[in-house]
């Protein structure tokens, strides 16, 4: 063939071949223009199904009113109930609707199921005798209606996930709604824990403790998820204002009222409430959580829409640059095999999205894997290779996991959560040098616990175990950020402030031997157990300070203080 009809056929190849390209970018830029519109209604959706799983935890508080009150129920709570039930049912029809029916509105199928089944074994409870409502018969109804939010929240999870993939920036917000409402979820487990003591007039059994020391760990724990700073948007004003609002209403009076409880039940004093007066001050100190998430999502929103008018822009420009490169291309004429050229492009633009981390290539392998040329040779290498990077990546992650997990355990003292001897003896050089570095004083607090020996024998190990428990918390309350708490062996604990000189840290020590002193600890046999502990304090300053001299200075001063009577605080001398 003569060159140039070579050439002109190539350039109608290349002609073809980049309006092709255009043509995919375009169809492209237009499906995420698409995307982002359909999105928008996604987190309307996802907004729904949150608002159903709050509405169904909120009927939980009229439930443990009914269950707890005299058979037949006050008119009053039964007419709260039925509130409660209209509207769960009224943001379940929203949901629904929301939905626009089709096969998506079969999610909602085993909710309303497992709702329909969960109050009528609440209705059937409720008409019971007071007496014949065991504590077996309760737990049951109440978890039947913790059973519901999960079902709703799975709702929740699918859409969020579905947002995430259309507007990625806004990812981190989302996953910050998603703590939301699980905090709303267990801050009402934590009130619905005590439904069962408070309607049967009895004290907290040690399963209950448990458990609301569970409910506790994992409320504080979202609580910090949710104030750990992720993006711009948790420096936003009304974001910051809704935090301090839940920390100031929820973690104040409405976690001080199921203290309250507690206190009530160690001390062996009757509760001066029933179930649905504690609901009536509980509940509302959970709403700052969801104004919370009401906030976050507005957020979401707002970058939804901002997604969107820039999807718009870019669908605009790409128009306008496909214009420019159709005019430019009748200047240009390239020789170009269309046997290599086409499934090279593809090729190339499989090995980018591979080296980016996309290993959706299964597609592209087939297509050409079977060619007994170059082409099929790379195709067939892709797909080895995308494998073996899946592999690489599945066990880099197990890797990370498995010395996350290594890392903990060998810091962490077994029984008390808290650090153990050798992570607080690491901990502790490096803060002393870095006092030492600004010429500051650095002090020790070493305690331990009288008589300790004299519980084990009296009582059991068991009993020596909570004792050791219940010192942990106790000081860990008291301790700011940033101070160190660790049990350095048996019955032994060593507190290492921060910024402390002798006058505060001897004052700070007075605090934890007062706290421990006058927090008697219940045991499971009911005998009330009072300890106390003696303390040594000592204090380094210098550029040649060393640890072990600083502890060896505090286990004198303990050593008087066991001395000197026990249960006091002594000083370095």
């Amino acid at each position: 063939m003569r060159l140039t009809r070579l050439f002109g056929v190539a350039g109608a190849v290349l002609a073809l071949l980049v309006c092709g390209m255009l043509g995919r970018l375009l169809w492209g830029e237009w499906q995420h223009y698409s995307a982002t519109d359909s999105g928008r209604h996604t987190l309307r959706l996802m907004r729904h199904s949150m608002v159903a799983a709050e509405k169904l935890s909120s009927e939980r508080g009229p439930v443990n009113g009914v269950l707890g009150d005299r058979a037949p129920a006050d008119p009053a709570r039964r007419e709260g109930l039925l509130r409660a039930r209209a509207a769960t049912d009224q943001a379940l029809a929203e949901l629904q609707q929301a939905l626009a029916g089709g096969a998506r509105t079969s999610v909602l199928a085993p909710l309303y199921e497992a709702l329909r089944a969960a109050r009528l074994t609440v209705d059937r409870l409720a008409a019971l005798p007071p007496a014949e409502r065991t504590p077996e018969r309760l737990t049951a109804a109440v978890d039947a209606m913790f059973g519901l939010v999960p079902l709703a929240l799975d709702t929740v999870t699918g859409y969020t996930r579905a947002s995430e993939d259309i507007y990625p920036r806004i990812a981190r917000i989302l996953m910050k709604v998603r703590f939301a409402v699980e905090l709303r979820e267990y801050a009402g487990r934590l009130g619905s824990a005590l439904t069962v003591p408070l309607a049967r007039r009895q004290p907290l059994t040690e399963a209950d403790r448990r458990q609301l020391q569970f409910l506790r760990g994992r409320i504080e724990q979202l609580r910090q998820l949710i104030k750990m700073p992720s993006s711009d948007a948790d420096h936003d004003p009304r974001v910051l204002a809704a935090v301090a609002r839940m920390d100031m209403v929820y973690f104040g009076p409405g976690q001080q009222l199921v203290a309250g409880v507690e206190q009530a039940s160690r001390e062996g004093q009757g509760y001066d409430m029933d179930t649905a007066q504690f609901a009536r001050r509980y509940v509302p100190s959970m709403a700052p959580i969801l104004a919370l998430r009401d906030v976050l999502l507005e957020q979401a929103q707002e970058q939804a829409r901002q997604d969107y008018d820039a999807a718009r822009r870019e669908l605009m420009l790409a128009l306008l640059i496909g214009a420019a490169i159709l005019l430019s291309l009748a200047l240009l004429l390239l020789i170009v095999r269309r046997r290599v050229a086409v499934p090279l492009l593809h090729a190339t633009a499989a090995a980018v999205r591979l080296g980016n981390g996309d290993y959706t290539l299964d597609t592209l392998a087939h297509r050409g894997a079977d060619r007994a040329d170059e082409i099929g040779d790379m195709l067939r290498a892709l797909s080895t290779l995308r494998a073996n990077s899946m592999e690489r990546q599945r066990l880099e992650q197990e890797r990370g996991h498995l010395i996350e997990e290594l890392r903990v355990s060998a810091d962490t003292d077994y029984l008390t959560g808290i650090l153990n001897r050798r992570a607080f003896t690491a901990a502790g050089n490096q803060r002393l040098r870095g006092a030492c570095g600004r010429n500051e004083a650095l002090a020790v607090i070493l305690f331990d616990i009288d008589h300790f020996k004299s519980v084990n024998d009296s009582y059991g190990h068991d009993a020596g175990d909570q004792v050791l428990i219940r010192i942990a918390g106790v000081v860990r309350t008291l301790l700011r950020d940033g101070e160190i708490v660790a049990r350095y062996g048996g019955e032994e604990f060593v507190v290492m402030p921060s910024h402390c000189g002798m006058d505060s840290a001897r004052a700070l020590a007075e605090r934890l031997r007062e706290a421990i002193a006058g927090e008697p600890l219940t045991l499971a046999d009911g005998h009330i157990l009072r300890v106390t502990a003696s303390f040594g304090v000592a204090v380094a300053h210098g550029p040649y300070a060393a640890l072990d001299d600083l502890f060896h200075a505090a286990d004198l001063a303990l050593y008087r203080a066991k001395s000197g009577g026990r249960n006091r605080v002594e000083v370095q001398a």
